[in-house]
């Protein structure tokens, strides 16, 4: 159950505390709170493929993926771990291995909703790293179809007020005039993945993530009930669902043709090291225990 969270919840993230341990039993509380409504919202928050988004949450303690200190606490909802399994083996290879070790977090591969409590205020996000290749192409290539750009927009205008867009830091207000060509040059200035031509990324340094966000005071968000507050973030990530939706790569909405790519590298890993002419025995079907040799990879 959601407790809430108070003004001591979000000072456990006042600068001087990001690189102490002493604070790692309360950040803990803060984020068993953040699970407990995580938990709340996944019931409707539903993916394109009919089942809820998979719910994780940020380390409480400094370690080496948040460069050893925790400035802020988040959960995040994104595609399940089958779904993840999927696409990382590809992504991972496109990245050298030092952006893994600098960030080995799912969070870097995928689009995800967000929660994010920081000292001053909490924050309610769709995220796109610069590495998360497959969601990332596949806007991209929607966006170069004038239906799809315009579906976008729509989805875009459809949202409240508050909901700010562009790639981080600097975000803009998604006004009622916002339009297709300002969406075009935001995408355009999300920086190249790691490992490509100007794709360094500065270990420590923040992420140029392309964000549609909305924030909210700390002393407003803690002046709500507890269910107030679970209401309110609730609602602004089912805001934000429907673009999410849009955005996701899955077999259904493949504008980059990796459904093709995945289903060669299965071929090609249940064809590996088998060779014409070598013998081998069956393990399933109708001839199940049968020795034979093989005719044709």
């Amino acid at each position: 159950m959601f407790a809430g969270l108070t003004q001591s919840d979000f000072a456990c993230y006042e600068a001087r505390k990001w690189k102490s341990n002493v604070y790692n039993r309360e950040r803990l509380e803060v984020r068993q709170k953040l699970l407990a409504l995580g938990q709340h919202c996944t019931s409707s928050l539903i993916g394109p493929d009919g089942a809820p988004l998979f719910l994780e949450a940020s380390v409480e303690h400094p370690a080496v993926w948040n460069h050893k200190q925790v400035d802020s606490q988040s959960i995040y909802f994104s595609r399940n771990e089958a779904a993840r399994k999927q696409l990382d083996g590809f992504i991972d290879r496109q990245k050298p291995i030092s952006t893994l070790l600098d960030d080995p977090t799912p969070q870097r591969n995928h689009l995800f909703l967000g929660v994010t409590v920081w000292h001053e205020s909490l924050d309610v996000v769709l995220k796109i790293h610069p590495d998360a290749s497959v969601d990332r192409h596949n806007l991209e290539r929607k966006l170069d179809e004038h239906y799809e750009a315009e579906r976008l927009l729509g989805l875009l205008h459809e949202l409240p007020e508050g909901f700010s867009i562009g790639v981080l830091p600097n975000l803009t207000p998604v006004a009622s005039d916002f339009a297709i060509e300002q969406l075009a040059e935001i995408i355009g200035s999300l920086p190249p993945p790691s490992g490509t031509g100007g794709g360094l990324t500065i270990p420590g340094q923040p992420v140029q993530m392309f964000s549609i966000a909305k924030s909210l005071p700390a002393a407003e968000f803690v002046a709500m009930s507890a269910d107030e507050q679970s209401a309110w973030v609730q609602t602004q990530l089912e805001q934000l669902l429907p673009i999410y939706r849009f955005i996701v790569w899955t077999r259904e909405n493949d504008f980059v043709s990796m459904a093709k790519v995945l289903d060669k590298e299965k071929a090609v890993r249940r064809q590996r090291g088998l060779h014409k002419g070598d013998r081998v025995r069956i393990v399933r079907g109708m001839l199940a225990g049968k020795d034979g040799a093989v005719a044709e990879v």
